[in-house]
């Protein structure tokens, strides 16, 4: 599928022989290959070629290799918003970001890697809204080893835009209050691996799954619908399809971070046309019967219910959204008496740079991982 007919390469074998370079052939592997180990929510009806969705997806492996490249087929519709990016991540090290294309494609990878053992992860950047990506594997300049072993600890980032890592490339200064950084999104700018949970799972040495979902609450999604919320959709394995779903007891977190509500208190009230508060109750209701769904399925876990840094009191004026939000949720999470389960407020964002539409840049991300992190520590963990 990738390089030269077998006749041409047993050519090009012959002339490097004759040589005075050495040459490294390269070998293609397919996504169900052993040493390839998958990280996330996957369809795999067809094993050869699973679809990813959630941002922080990824084929990780080992390879004595000087290169890599990667094939995959873009499902979204394209655009600035609908286009899907992977990062090609070595060593740690992000090397490449590549724009994936609508049609099955080899693209370039990382070449001219120093010779020996490196671990390569191929991330999913991109958030579901830009699409689904189908997976058909690497081709490797060297020989596959056996994979890494996977961390022992595990760690689940529920979510919404800001968890997905939603324009956080982007650095946004303002110089007229709310008007500068409402960009719109941009797939481009979007960057799971600079994302707080990607920082945290580097700090714990944790695997991370990243389940979020932009635009959608706890209660009610930023459109006001109370249909189609987060916990409606938290069991699929591609969000926006009903079908798939998601076998929940095959990644069992020690910790997870719920980061949702955000959405709740920015549905516009057509009358002024600025964001309002939901009602208590049914917030209070519909994030307490999610916190136990979750205590259901992980009796173990630790599950803190953070406020995330974009609200504060002073927009829109008067209503007090931060307030509320920090009333909301922990008189919530006490009324559940649930030693296990958590309240954490995350310092709002105090000015810019900003990421696309208010969202923290990625420098705010890891000030968001360094702040939870030091409360996960707390825990023990």
């Amino acid at each position: 599928m990738h390089r030269f007919p077998m006749a041409m390469l047993a050519l090009v074998s012959m002339f490097a022989l004759s040589s005075c370079a050495p040459f490294t052939a390269w070998f293609e592997h397919a996504a169900n290959d052993p040493k390839l180990q998958l990280v996330g929510r996957m369809d795999h009806t067809n094993p050869e070629q699973p679809l990813w969705a959630f941002p922080g997806t990824a084929a990780r492996f080992r390879c004595n290799c000087t290169g890599v490249d990667v094939a995959f087929e873009d499902l979204g519709s394209g655009g600035e918003e609908h286009t899907n990016w992977v990062n090609v991540i070595v060593d740690g090290k992000t090397e490449v970001k590549l724009e994936l294309k609508p049609k099955a494609t080899w693209l370039k990878g990382a070449r001219g890697l120093p010779p020996g053992e490196h671990t390569i992860e191929i991330v999913k950047r991109t958030e579901a809204y830009a699409g689904v990506v189908r997976f058909f594997g690497v081709s490797v300049q060297g020989v596959l080893l056996d994979p890494p072993p996977r961390p022992e600890r595990r760690l689940e980032i529920i979510g919404d835009s800001i968890s997905c890592g939603y324009g956080n490339e982007a650095s946004i200064t303002t110089t007229n209050a709310y008007t500068e950084p409402n960009t719109g999104f941009h797939s481009k700018n979007e960057d799971i691996s600079q994302a707080y949970g990607t920082f945290l799972g580097r700090r714990f040495n944790a695997e991370v799954m990243s389940t979020c979902i932009s635009g959608t609450g706890i209660y009610r999604n930023n459109n006001g619908a109370t249909e189609g919320t987060f916990p409606d959709r938290y069991g699929r394995t591609l969000p926006d399809n009903e079908d798939s779903q998601w076998d929940l007891s095959s990644f069992v977190p020690d910790i997870i971070i719920i980061n949702l509500g955000n959405n709740d208190f920015n549905v516009v009230d057509p009358t002024d046309n600025l964001p309002t508060a939901p009602d208590a109750e049914p917030f209070k209701a519909a994030y307490a019967a999610f916190v136990r769904r979750l205590r259901g399925l992980y009796p173990a876990a630790h599950i803190i219910c953070s406020i995330g840094p974009m609200l504060n009191d002073s927009y829109p004026k008067d209503r007090q959204h931060w307030t509320k939000m920090q009333e909301y949720v922990s008189t919530m999470v006490a009324s559940l008496g649930d030693a296990g389960v958590h309240y954490f407020a995350y310092t709002p964002i105090q000015g810019d740079p900003y990421g696309e539409d208010w969202h923290p840049t990625a420098n705010g991300h890891a000030a968001m991982a360094a702040e939870i992190g030091t409360f996960i520590e707390g825990l023990g963990w």
